[in-house]
C-alpha cells in the first residue's frame, strides 16, 4: 500500500510566529491617509502590544483617467479615483499621495527603534497600462502570439515571469527595500500569479541581505508555504468566521474551514487568521464590527490568537471602529465612504477592544505553547452554537468556549474543563451539575 507523506512547512522565525500582524491601508488608516501619520501612531500601537506593522501598497500607482483603465471594482466604488494602489506604475517610487521614500525610511526606522518589524506589499503579478516599467522594458509584459499586450482581469497588464531580465528587475526591488529601506519582508499580492521558482530565489537574495526577513502569501493555495512562503492567506478561514458570526451558518462550519487547510497545508503550516482587510471592508456587505457586534467581534479576536497561526488585525479592530471604509477611497476622492476615526480612542467600547488587544497581544508574545501547541477541537453537544478547541504542549493545555451566535447556549462539558481556572472573558458563566451556560456571544477561556 502507497503512504503518502505530506511536505513540512516553512518554520517562519519566531518575530513572526509569536506576534499578530497588524495590517495598515494608509488611505483608510487616519484622516492624513500619509506614511507620517502613521509614524506618529506606532508608539500607541507598541504600547498595545503590536510587534509587526504591514503596509498596503503605497509604491506609485497608475493614473487610470478613463473607467477602461480602472478595474471593475474601482468603478464600482463610485469615489472616481483614478489611482487603484493595487495597479502600479513605478516599483521604485512611494506614491506622493503617502509622501516620500525618505518617509517611509523614516517610518521604517522609528518602528525598528520600537523593536517593532514592518512588512511590505509586492505586486508584481500585473502592471498599469501606463506604467514606467512598460515604456521602458515592454519585453517584461506578456505578449500573445499576434505580439498583442496581455491584460489582466483587473484592466492591467501581465508580467512575463519568465523573462529573466524581469526576474533581475524585480529581485532588485525586492532586495532595494530590504537592504536600503530597511523592510523585514513582505506580503505578496495575489501571489500564486508568478511561479514558485521565482519566489523561492526571490526569498533566497533577501535572506541574503536579511538572514530572517519573511514572505506572506496572498493566495487561497498552501502548498507553497513548503518551498518558499512562510504564511499564507486563509480565505476558507475568514470566510467561515464570517458567515457563522454573521448568523448565516452554524458554528460547525468554523471547524470545518479549520479542517479543510490541516488537510491541504504542509505540515506545521502556519497561516494568518483574519476577520477583515482592506478587501474584504471594501467588498462585503457592512463590516462586521456591526453585524457581529462588538461582542461578536471581541471573540473573532481571541479566537485568532488561541488557534495556531498568526493573527492578523485590520487597523480599527484594535479600536472596536465601525467606519464605513473603500480601498479606493482617500481624501481626495472620498466618495461616500469613511476613514478610521483614530481621535475615538477613548470611548468606552474602544478602551475595553484596546485592553482586550493588549492582553490578546501579551498572551500570544509570551506562550510557547500558542505558538508551538497542538490544536484539538472539541465536540459538544451544541454544535451550532458553540466553538471549542484546546493548545496542548507537554503539560500545558488551554480551553477555549464560545456561543458564537445571538442567544443563550448550555452545553455539556462533563470532565472537559476539571481543575482549570478561568483566565480570560468576556461574562459571567455560570456551571451547574456538569452544564456550562454561555449568554450570548459570550466565552471563556481555561488554563
Amino acid at each position: 500500500m502507497e503512504i503518502f507523506m505530506k511536505n513540512q512547512a516553512i518554520c517562519p522565525p519566531e518575530w513572526l510566529s509569536k506576534n499578530a500582524v497588524y495590517q495598515i491601508n494608509p488611505r483608510t488608516f487616519s484622516k492624513e491617509g500619509t506614511l507620517n501619520a502613521i509614524t506618529k501612531e506606532l508608539p500607541f500601537l507598541k504600547e498595545l502590544g503590536f510587534n509587526i506593522i504591514y503596509l498596503c501598497s503605497i509604491c506609485e500607482a497608475d493614473e487610470g483617467k478613463d473607467e477602461a483603465s480602472m478595474s471593475p471594482r474601482q468603478i464600482a466604488s463610485k469615489t472616481g479615483n483614478p489611482k487603484n494602489m493595487y495597479i502600479l506604475s513605478d516599483y521604485f517610487s512611494v506614491d506622493e499621495e503617502y509622501g516620500t521614500m525618505e518617509d517611509l525610511k523614516n517610518l521604517v526606522n522609528r518602528a525598528h527603534e520600537l523593536e517593532m518589524k514592518v512588512l511590505l506589499d509586492i505586486v508584481y503579478a500585473h502592471i498599469g497600462k501606463s506604467s514606467k516599467l512598460l515604456k521602458e522594458h515592454p519585453e517584461f509584459i506578456k505578449h500573445d502570439q499576434e505580439g498583442n499586450l496581455v491584460a489582466s482581469k483587473w484592466s492591467s497588464m501581465l508580467i512575463d515571469s519568465s523573462n529573466i531580465g524581469l526576474r533581475e528587475y524585480l529581485y532588485c526591488n525586492m532586495v532595494y527595500y530590504i537592504a536600503v529601506i530597511g523592510a523585514d519582508g513582505f506580503r505578496c499580492d495575489v501571489g500564486d500569479y508568478l511561479p514558485c521558482d521565482f519566489w523561492k530565489t526571490a526569498r533566497e537574495r533577501i535572506q541574503s541581505v536579511k538572514k530572517d526577513a519573511v514572505l506572506v502569501n496572498e493566495s487561497a493555495s498552501y502548498v507553497n508555504m513548503a518551498t518558499a512562503f512562510d504564511s499564507n492567506y486563509c480565505f476558507h478561514w475568514h470566510n467561515a468566521l464570517r458567515n457563522v458570526f454573521c448568523g448565516y451558518d452554524p458554528a460547525s462550519k468554523i471547524k470545518e474551514a479549520y479542517e479543510y487547510v490541516v488537510e491541504n497545508a504542509p505540515v506545521g503550516a502556519r497561516v494568518l487568521r483574519d476577520i477583515e482587510n482592506h478587501d474584504s471592508v471594501t467588498d462585503w456587505n457592512g463590516r462586521c464590527e456591526t453585524i457581529a457586534g462588538h461582542d461578536g467581534m471581541e471573540q473573532i479576536e481571541v479566537i485568532n490568537y488561541l488557534i495556531d497561526g498568526i493573527p492578523m488585525v485590520y487597523s480599527g479592530n484594535e479600536l472596536a471602529c465601525e467606519a464605513d471604509l473603500n480601498m479606493f477611497a482617500n481624501r481626495f476622492y472620498p466618495g461616500k465612504y469613511e476613514v478610521t476615526d483614530r481621535n475615538n480612542k477613548y470611548s468606552d467600547v474602544s478602551l475595553r477592544r484596546q485592553n482586550i488587544m493588549n492582553t490578546l497581544n501579551k498572551m500570544k508574545a509570551e506562550s510557547d505553547l500558542l505558538c508551538y501547541g497542538e490544536t484539538a477541537w472539541i465536540d459538544t453537544s451544541c454544535p451550532e452554537k458553540i466553538v471549542s478547541f484546546k493548545r496542548s504542549l507537554g503539560e500545558e493545555e488551554m480551553i477555549f468556549i464560545g456561543n458564537v451566535k445571538e442567544s443563550e447556549a448550555d452545553i455539556e462539558i462533563g470532565d472537559i474543563i476539571g481543575d482549570k481556572k478561568c483566565i480570560l472573558a468576556n461574562g459571567e458563566h455560570k456551571t451547574e451539575n456538569g452544564v456550562l451556560y454561555l449568554s450570548a456571544r459570550e466565552y471563556a477561556v481555561f488554563a
